[in-house]
C-alpha cells in the first residue's frame, strides 16, 4: 500500500512539472484566422515564404494581394515580395527586415492578406533576429 501510494504520489509530481515550452500560447484574435502553422521568418532575409491554401485566398491569388502586419517591435517590417500558385497552395515571398540591428527581435505578428478592402485571412507568424552589438 505505502509502495503504490509513493508511486502515485511521485507521478502526480512528476506532471504538475510539465515545461513552459509545453503550454500554448493563445493566438492574436482577428476573423477569419487561419490554422495553418509557420515556422519563424528570421530578420534581414529576402528569400522567406508563407504557404497560404488557395482557398482562403478564394482560389485564386488576386492581382492586387495585399499583406499588413502588426505585433512587430518598432522599426520591424514584414513586405510581400511575389506570389505564385503551386497546387492548392499561394506561395508569398516576404522580405524581413529591421531598422535596428542592435535590438533582438522574438516577436509573434499577425499577418493580415487582403484584396482592395477585403480580408481574405490572417494568421500568426513568429519573427526572430538576434542583435548584433558593435
Amino acid at each position: 500500500m505505502r509502495k503504490t501510494l509513493l508511486t502515485v504520489l511521485t507521478l502526480t509530481a512528476a506532471l504538475s512539472f510539465v515545461p513552459a515550452s509545453f503550454a500554448s500560447a493563445a493566438p492574436i484574435a482577428e476573423s477569419p484566422m487561419s490554422a495553418a502553422a509557420y515556422a519563424p521568418l528570421y530578420t534581414e532575409s529576402s528569400w522567406m515564404t508563407l504557404r497560404v491554401p488557395l482557398a482562403e485566398l478564394g482560389g485564386r491569388i488576386p492581382s492586387d494581394l495585399a499583406l499588413s502586419t502588426s505585433g512587430l517591435p518598432d522599426g520591424t517590417s514584414i513586405t510581400l515580395l511575389g506570389a505564385a500558385e503551386d497546387g492548392s497552395d499561394a506561395v508569398l515571398t516576404v522580405s524581413v527586415q529591421r531598422s535596428d540591428l542592435a535590438t533582438a527581435v522574438n516577436a509573434n505578428s499577425l499577418v493580415k492578406l487582403t484584396s482592395g478592402d477585403t480580408l481574405l485571412t490572417s494568421f500568426n507568424v513568429p519573427v526572430v533576429g538576434v542583435a548584433y552589438g558593435d
